[in-house]
């Protein structure tokens, strides 16, 4: 019988050797961009601060006891509700304040119906319909948001000036005197500086509008009145208040075009502001601002709350 040979024993291969990653050399623009959300943080932050701590030191100091503001004293809402105060007065005992407020609550709101009303129909000729001056009105719209309001103010007081002139000397009526500096041209001026800001708004709402819905509408046998009413304002209606928002804070806060058009009859909470703060900066003053900024933040979250309602019903 044959003697069966063994084979030799395999010997394990070798395994190869790691290969060795060349060591990738970044230039310092991409060692910046690796710590890009890092630098982005701290620079939003940055901003944040640079944005807002003149709000929040103006709104502690609107509590502070001290009359001059030089330092702090202690906590009081004396200059909100207080009454007799020795050596102020709180601005809710002060009647030149309350009026103030109150006018400027007053051209807001008037100043937005008009202007909200005049936009929407603009929005409506700009991106419906096609004209030969389209070009033009559209240009003069735009020209209105980018001009310096100085300006602005400036042509707006001699344009009333000339046309009260005008009216008086060749016409023989001025109108009830409306164009005299007032409470009727703050009201004008504000409505148009307003209405190219709206008009923006509203457009870009249009733009995305599905004309579809309203063919459907039509096709059911609506009215156009019905339909524009019951399809298209609904649809459109998110636009129309957020340039409602921002037509009422424009006029609320204005103060270059209502200081060349409100005359020595007219005056307005900034402008009221402007005439207490050339004496120094008092806590009157920051309570009276602090109340601007609350005004402001109450209807922007109302709003805010609104369309959040509104998206979770629809």
């Amino acid at each position: 019988m044959a003697e069966t040979i063994a084979a030799p024993p395999k010997t394990p291969a070798a395994e190869p050797a790691p290969a060795r990653r060349a060591k990738v050399h970044l230039s310092l623009w991409d060692r910046l961009m690796r710590l890009s959300d890092v630098g982005l943080g701290a620079w939003s932050a940055l901003m944040l601060i640079f944005l807002y701590l003149p709000i929040v030191v103006l709104v502690v100091f609107s509590f502070n006891a001290q009359k001059l503001n030089v330092y702090w004293s202690h906590f009081t809402t004396k200059w909100y509700v207080g009454t007799n105060i020795a050596g102020g007065q709180s601005i809710l005992h002060d009647p030149d304040v309350v009026n103030a407020f109150l006018t400027s609550i007053r051209i807001a709101i008037l100043s937005t119906i008009i202007a909200v009303a005049i936009a929407t129909l603009g929005a409506f000729a700009l991106e419906r319909f096609e004209f030969r001056t389209k070009t033009m009105w559209d240009g003069l719209n735009y020209t209105k948001i980018i001009i310096a309001e100085v300006v602005a103010g400036v042509s707006t007081l001699l344009f009333f000036v000339q046309l009260d002139h005008f009216m008086s000397l060749y016409l023989g009526f001025d109108l009830g005197g409306i164009f005299v500096p007032g409470f009727w041209t703050v009201l004008i001026a504000h409505v148009a500086w307003s209405i190219p800001f709206a008009i923006v708004i509203i457009r870009a709402r249009l733009k995305g509008f599905d004309r579809a819905i309203e063919e459907a509408g039509s096709d059911l046998y609506a009215r156009p009145t019905t339909v524009f009413f019951r399809v298209t304002l609904p649809i459109i209606r998110p636009g129309i208040l957020a340039a409602a928002l921002l037509s009422f804070t424009l006029s609320f806060d204005d103060f270059v075009t209502t200081f060349f058009t409100a005359g020595p009859t007219i005056v307005t909470l900034p402008l009221l502001i402007w005439s207490r703060v050339r004496m120094g900066i008092t806590p009157e003053i920051n309570a009276i601002s602090t109340l601007m900024v609350a005004f402001s933040t109450i209807v922007i979250i109302v709003l805010e709350l609104k369309a959040r309602v509104s998206k979770d019903i629809i």
